[in-house]
């Protein structure tokens, strides 16, 4: 029984050290792939706006991201679930960015979009050019 015992105290200690360490990771994992969404979301967006010469407007939202072709009547035409499906926190300067028929932003300079869950934070900054910046 006193073995037992040691033994279930020693296993305790050792979940007690490996718990944070795991859900930091966890946290990062979450984080990237909604980093990664969004950064896709907005590039593919871009990409549309100079395929079809169009004015786009990207809607940011933590539950959902939208993208708009801009014209006499509007269009969605791409449309995703947020970060908020990762669990991750969504923050951002501006929740309307537009990115004019030549791929600039228009009205985009230095928007920051972040993407936090825990103690795991990741910036995404758009410039004037109309790119996008991880951090």
């Amino acid at each position: 029984m006193v073995e037992l015992v040691v033994a279930l105290g020693v296993a305790g200690v050792l979940l007690a050290f490996a718990t944070p360490p795991f859900l930091r990771v966890r946290d990062g994992l979450a984080v990237r792939q909604a980093a990664l969404e969004v950064s896709t979301f907005y590039q593919a967006a871009r990409h549309s706006a100079i395929r079809r010469a169009t004015r786009v407007r990207i809607e940011f939202g933590g539950d959902s991201l939208r993208g708009v072709y801009e014209g006499i009547t509007d269009s969605v035409f791409r449309a995703q679930p947020g970060p908020a499906r990762h669990a991750v926190a969504f923050s951002a300067s501006r929740t309307v960015v537009r990115i004019d028929a030549n791929g600039l932003g228009f009205g985009a300079a230095n928007t920051t979009i972040v993407l936090r869950r825990g103690a795991v934070t990741e910036s995404l900054t758009t410039s004037r050019m109309g790119r996008l910046k991880r951090w």
